[in-house]
């Protein structure tokens, strides 16, 4: 009898060890730029939170800015072994000897929803990051406006055309873009429109542009008399409600009021050919990636994938809008394949020459 009750006492010892353990969890160490004043910052500490309690590990966090004492702790705790997640700009200087590749994490845990993106090439050409936060430039839609006229936001170039058509014959600014201050925002986005994405930053995407912006302006998509409108104008006019669309970056997101959340969704510049572009337009901010010492130890590897996935899928790292605007924002960037990289930084001598020449184009019509 004493021989049993010493064994019943020595196996509930075991599991009350067991399940201290797995209620300690493993400790998870982090580096982030989402720290101080980044939009998502507070969202990311949120998401922790919340996934410490589901799992019941630990994230010991180092989010902050990327300053030379951040990089020093970093570079530190890489040596030592003892980082496990990081979220790092593409060209930070690290080799697939200190971090999981891409593609590696894609194909051993698809799960994780990491992607390769061609555009996060390292220097080397390894891909070591799967893309977390994109600046993208899109066209901004207000759909409040388009619904008083029965009109939605446009999927094809035609049925872009058709609204533009619609609006300005109830005197509505379709698109609200000065075109005496040139935005190269407005050329990027024309030229993956006009040209296939294997085309982009060359010659036939710059007449591709052309083509799509005197396309648009013969409707009258910019209004009557472009030319004397200032572009804080027409940004103004989009914020308020009293244009329709506007073509701009990422950053046009924090400027719209909270009210108007629910009536703003961003979109491609439907392309004119008809099929679809895989990439968005502009360049990777940041991408995450798992530590090679992080991927050798089970029990972290487990706890950072989980973690990775999390992370991918949380749009509050994304995007620092709630409502319909978050959500277009999110799945714009979900849905992209690549991204295109920006036309002046592809073709920095010859870009002025290009937006010159399309200027010209426009005026002379």
């Amino acid at each position: 009898m004493r021989k049993w009750m010493i064994m019943m006492i020595a196996v509930c010892l075991l599991l009350c060890g067991a399940a201290a353990a797995q209620a300690a969890g493993v400790t998870l160490r982090t580096f982030t730029p989402f720290a101080d004043v980044d939009f998502a910052a507070q969202g990311y500490m949120d998401m922790i939170t919340l996934w410490e309690e589901e799992t019941g590990n630990i994230v010991e966090d180092y989010s902050g800015v990327m300053d030379e004492f951040w990089m020093a702790a970093l570079k530190s705790m890489l040596d030592s072994g003892e980082a496990d997640v990081v979220v790092l700009p593409v060209g930070f200087g690290l080799t697939v000897n200190e971090l999981v590749s891409a593609p590696e994490l894609a194909a051993a845990a698809p799960d994780t929803g990491a992607k390769k993106f061609a555009a996060m090439k390292e220097s080397d050409g390894s891909m070591l990051l799967a893309p977390v936060r994109l600046y993208w430039e899109a066209l901004y839609v207000n759909t409040d406006v388009l619904a008083r006229y029965g009109l939605t936001v446009p999927e094809t170039f035609e049925q872009l055309l058709a609204v533009c058509i619609t609006l300005r014959e109830n005197g509505v600014l379709p698109i609200a873009n000065a075109l005496c201050e040139w935005s190269e925002i407005v050329l990027d986005c024309a030229a993956l429109s006009g040209a296939p994405a294997d085309a982009y930053g060359q010659q036939a995407s710059l007449e591709g542009a052309k083509d799509v912006l005197m396309t648009l302006a013969q409707v009258g998509a910019f209004g009557s008399d472009p030319w004397n409108m200032t572009d804080m104008d027409a940004e103004r006019a989009f914020l308020s409600g009293e244009a329709a669309m506007r073509i701009d970056a990422d950053i046009l997101a924090q400027m719209i009021a909270p009210e108007r959340a629910e009536h703003v969704a961003v979109a491609n510049l439907p392309p004119k050919d008809g099929q679809a572009r895989g990439a968005v337009v502009g360049t990777p901010a940041f991408g995450v990636a798992i530590t090679r010492s992080c991927w050798q130890n089970p029990a972290r590897k487990e706890a950072a994938l989980s973690f990775v996935t999390r992370l991918l899928a949380e749009r509050s790292v994304v995007t620092p809008t709630a409502g319909a605007l978050g959500a277009s924002i999110a799945k714009l960037t979900a849905d992209a394949q690549d991204m295109t990289g920006l036309l002046y930084d592809q073709n920095p001598d010859t870009f002025d020459a290009w937006a010159e020449s399309v200027i010209a184009a426009l005026m002379g019509l």
